[in-house]
This record gives structure tokens, sequence and C-alpha cells, in this order.
């Protein structure tokens, strides 16, 4: 299995110019060959604080990256907001080499005003059981207790993880590594750039948490399993 992960710049409410940055970096990804291609989360909307409007995209966003995967015959995960009744879940899709969704992850760890989910799902590939979690779900407790139930071979995380406060990357990454042990899994992470001052950056655990690989800023970070 070889994955790219691939940080992305996001503008929020600009979906023509996030969907030419999709394109043009995942065609950079493909110079490499991959079968799988993991962008972050909310990457083709970009999110701000309470504006939902991003969700009346859905439908699009998934036709399009449907498309560009049956194109290519990739596997395709990626990160969008996702409308259902009266409410709006963060959420993240995995699209196989037939341009198919086999699965959606509603992500547990929002606050008020999002919909959240309640379940981690897997779906079997070639390369065994995947499972996809979102962002802040790594440090939810609920999350553990399904990941260890559900017995998946690989984790997927995108993310939108922005810098607050005495931020550290060291030591952001030392957590990060310390959660992917409590799941036993190993891990692919990569976060989004340049929205809210994002840092970027891709990393690969193993089910111990040892940082196996990583990437900085915008780069992609190729991954050979």
């Amino acid at each position: 299995m070889k994955a790219a992960l691939i940080p992305m710049r996001a503008k929020v409410n600009d979906f023509e110019a996030n969907w030419k940055e999709f394109e043009q970096r995942f065609e950079e990804a493909l110079e490499h060959s991959p079968d799988i291609l993991v962008f972050p989360e909310y990457c083709l909307t970009g999110f701000d604080e309470w504006d939902f409007s991003g969700a009346k995209l859905y439908d699009e966003i998934v036709d399009r990256v449907s498309a560009l995967a049956k194109e290519n015959s990739v596997y395709v995960i990626l990160g969008l907001l996702e409308p259902y009744k009266r409410c709006v879940y963060n959420s993240a899709l995995l699209i196989n080499r037939e341009g198919e969704v086999i699965l959606k992850h509603r992500k547990f760890q929002e606050p008020m005003k999002f919909c959240t989910g309640n379940t981690v799902r897997t779906a079997k590939t070639e390369f065994g059981k995947l499972a996809i979690i979102i962002c802040g779900d790594l440090y939810n407790k609920r999350i553990a207790k399904w990941i260890k139930r559900k017995k998946p071979d690989y984790i997927f995380v995108p993310m939108d993880r922005s810098p607050w406060g005495d931020f550290n990357l060291e030591e952001e990454i030392k957590c990060m590594g310390g959660r992917v042990k409590l799941l036993g899994v190993k891990t692919f992470i990569v976060n989004s750039y340049a929205h809210w001052d994002s840092f970027g950056g891709a990393w690969v655990f193993d089910e111990n948490g040892e940082l196996l690989a990583q990437s900085n800023g915008e780069k992609i970070l190729v991954y050979v399993e």
C-alpha cells in the first residue's frame, strides 16, 4: 500500500479556488503512483465558526472527487461538511477505485451546533480493514473503545489543527503519538496548511505510537507499507 498524505491550502467559502488547488495537488500526488490519496478536514470549503454554508456543496464535492478517483483508479480520503435533515456533520469519506463511497465517518469530537457521530466503521480493501477518524476524535475516549472493537488494520485522520497559545510542534507530535499508542493501530494523519495559520504537515505512526515518517508545511508525504 502506497499512501500520499497531502497537506492542502483551503480558503473559506471559495470552492472553485479550493477545487483548483485540490486538482493541482491531486496531480502532483499521482506522480508518486499512490494507491490512496489522503486530504485534510474541510479541504474543499474551509470552515469559519459557525458558517455551515459549505455543506450545500456536499453532493457536488462527492461527484467531482468520485470522478477523479475512478478516472485514476485510486482511493481518496477527504473531509467535508455533510448536511443531513436539519443537521450538519463534520464528515470524512473513503472513495474506492471505482469512484464509490465505501466508508463515511462522522466526527465525534465537536462542539455545539454540529451534529456528532456515534460509531466507527471500517471498510474492507485489498490492504485490509481501513477506518477513518477526524482531528479531535484522536483524543476522544469513546473512539478508543470503538477502535478496539472494530480492529481496523489502519486508521486515517484528516485534520485541520491550528496552533494556539504556547504551541510547540514537537510536543504536539509527541501527544499524537501517545494517542495512537492507546488505539494500537498504525495511523496516518494529514493536516491542512495556511488556513487559520494551520501548520500543515503529515505523520505516520506505528501501533506503538512511534513516529515512522513525517513531512512539514505543504509537502506531500508518501509512505509505502
